[in-house]
């Protein structure tokens, strides 16, 4: 297995193992001593992931325009 960073910020991060064709998400809560949360997502699931994502921020861009 070989994780490989694709995104790394503060409270997120996002990797992708080539090997096992999976991708995980963790989110930590930014605490003094923070928790994790990790999400191991196949392809499937990360269409259905962006998929809400996108509704999410157009959801948010219509609502700005009002």
């Amino acid at each position: 297995m070989a994780w490989h960073n694709i995104l790394e910020q503060e409270l997120i991060s996002i990797k992708w193992d080539d090997r096992d064709q999976e991708a995980i998400i963790e989110v930590n809560d930014g605490g003094i001593a923070p928790s994790y949360v990790t999400l191991r997502l196949e392809a499937r699931e990360i269409d259905q992931l962006i998929g809400a994502l996108n509704e999410i921020q157009a959801k948010i861009r219509a609502a700005k325009r009002e």
